[in-house]
């Protein structure tokens, strides 16, 4: 009942003089507004636009080397209604007719170039400001030539993993486009710089390949994936031996075998074997009074982390013969 006495209410007061008059007013201020803006858009005024770069009919057998911009600032005086209008709609992009700027060997658009194009955009209208206020594209017609891919990397893993392996490729080579001959020297195309720390993951990340200067390469990135692998711990005994033993001599350490503590990525805890060397050096007894000799470890594989001796020393005793 409450909403119906309002909506009654609310009719009386519209049925009223008072809201009559109200009506009228708002009536009257909708239509001025409109007015306005419609004189005001008819009125020629400066506007700031960015317009999307188009490359347009370019030749299969062409090979764009230089990137072109990915928009042109454009300055222009018209009237609002032009300019809304193309806003209102797809903005206008500056679209480059490679047949139309083709020289021997650019696509080349100087000042008074790039402000027609973006003028027949906007159906005509003054364009005060382009920036850039040049293009130049350099191609190129010849084949590409197949390069293989260096990866240029400094990864560390997190605490208790490893990377497992070299790093995986999505492609091994790529395509090297250049507007001349390619250097002698050249002989491989590198990624940016990869630089990652304390990864405990397997992980893939997209890198840019860098293409020398007047060239491009195609694809010109490249997936790189680090496997990375938990490490597991294992040990094994170890016989010492003694080494730089004069003739007539035996050295005799206590206990004649040691345990190597190491760790091992998972992948390879079932087939590692690895054979140590554990040296106890008879050179090393002169230097030192204790009764103890110094051991080291030797024929470490480089798949191995984290990899030391239970103990560095042993007791020893020498015999003559």
């Amino acid at each position: 009942m409450k909403v119906r006495d309002m909506i009654n209410k609310g009719k009386d007061v519209f049925r009223s003089q008072r809201g009559r008059n109200v009506l009228v007013f708002f009536a009257f201020l909708v239509i001025s507004a409109v007015l306005w803006c419609i004189l005001s858009l008819n009125e020629e005024d400066q506007f700031d636009v960015r317009m999307p770069v188009k490359l347009t009919h370019v030749p299969d057998s062409v090979t764009i080397i230089t990137t072109p911009p990915d928009a042109i600032s454009v300055s222009l005086r018209a009237k609002g209604t032009q300019v809304l209008k193309q806003s209102l709609g797809n903005v206008p992009s500056f679209d480059i007719d490679f047949r139309a700027f083709r020289t021997r060997n650019s696509v080349l658009l100087r000042e008074a170039d790039v402000k027609a194009v973006a003028r027949a955009a906007y159906g005509g209208a003054s364009i005060l400001i382009v920036s850039p206020d040049s293009i130049n594209l350099a191609f190129t017609t010849r084949r590409g030539v197949p390069m293989p891919i260096h990866v240029d990397y400094q990864v560390t893993a997190g605490p208790q993993s490893t990377i497992a392996g070299r790093p995986v490729l999505s492609m091994d080579t790529t395509l090297i486009f250049s507007t001349g001959r390619i250097p002698s020297g050249l002989n491989e195309i590198s990624t940016e710089p990869i630089r990652l720390n304390g990864l405990n993951s397997p992980t893939t990340i997209r890198a840019r390949l860098v293409a020398p200067r007047n060239s491009r390469v195609i694809p010109d990135s490249v997936d790189v994936t680090f496997n990375v692998e938990p490490l597991i711990s294992k040990s094994r005994k170890v016989v010492i031996e003694p080494v730089n033993v004069p003739h007539g001599v035996k050295l005799i350490t206590f206990p004649a075998q040691t345990e190597v503590l190491y760790m091992v990525p998972m992948s390879l805890y079932n087939n590692s074997d690895p054979h140590f060397r554990v040296l106890a050096d008879y050179n090393s007894i002169s230097a030192s009074r204790s009764n103890k000799i110094k051991l080291r470890l030797r024929d470490v594989p480089g798949e191995l982390q984290n990899v030391h001796l239970a103990a560095d020393s042993a007791e020893y005793i020498i015999e003559r013969r």
